[in-house]
């Protein structure tokens, strides 16, 4: 059995027999401490977890992830290319830096068109209309989207015809080399930000239409003023 929980924002918890699965995690909204999120609770240390990151947006990505690397010994970290280069001091062995460090062999840099893959997943990196990686996951028969700050991100009210053809075509490419990979997507997680205006679900709508989505969960909601 494969279990998604929304924790806020673009926040999910992805767990199954074999393992878990975190993305993007920030902040939990239950909890004064952001270094222990509640979800933590439902890691099984004898079992793989992976920390997954789209981008380094202070929304999506925060420093206290590499500090769950001395509670649970079978931790692997994905990261964008860009959340790597704002952690190399905790990343790279040979740095300067004095605090806690995450060792190399538990830590994969992937950037779009690049995998990650064990005994337990596969991790595909695509592209992002924003910055960073969107993520096609398999595990346990199942393909998971996390789609970060990938969205049809048009601002209908702000912006020139041309720049709404581009976004629109720019997110179009991204869909089909998600599709040309995986028809079909069993659990989705895309944005659905309503600051874009009207029209501000076209790029769910766009990727419904072009996938078999079988589960599809918005999300890019719940900040206000905060992002």
């Amino acid at each position: 059995m494969i279990t998604l929980t929304y924790i806020y924002h673009d926040c999910f918890f992805l767990t199954w027999p074999g393992g878990s699965m975190v993305f993007d995690y920030w902040k939990d909204p239950t909890v004064e401490n952001q270094s222990s999120p509640r979800f933590l609770e439902g890691v099984n240390l004898e079992k793989p977890f992976y920390v997954v990151v789209s981008h380094h947006h202070k929304d999506h990505y925060v420093k206290e992830i590499y500090g769950w690397v001395e509670r649970f010994p079978n931790i692997r970290y994905i990261l964008s290319k860009d959340v790597a280069k704002f952690a190399r001091h905790l990343l790279d062995p040979e740095s300067h830096y004095s605090g806690r460090k995450v060792a190399p062999e538990k830590v994969t840099v992937l950037t779009p068109g690049e995998s990650y893959s064990d005994e337990t997943v596969k991790i595909r990196a695509f592209g992002s209309t924003d910055i960073g990686n969107s993520y096609l996951v398999e595990v346990a028969r199942r393909r998971v989207f996390h789609g970060g700050d990938l969205n049809a991100w048009i601002w209908l009210d702000e912006s020139t015809p041309e720049e709404v053809k581009q976004a629109l075509e720019d997110y179009r490419k991204i869909i089909e080399e998600v599709r040309e990979v995986s028809p079909t997507i069993d659990l989705c997680m895309l944005d659905v930000d309503s600051r874009i205006g009207r029209d501000y679900f076209r790029g769910a709508r766009m990727l419904v239409r072009s996938i078999d989505v079988r589960h599809f969960f918005p999300m890019h909601f719940a900040l206000g003023d905060e992002a």
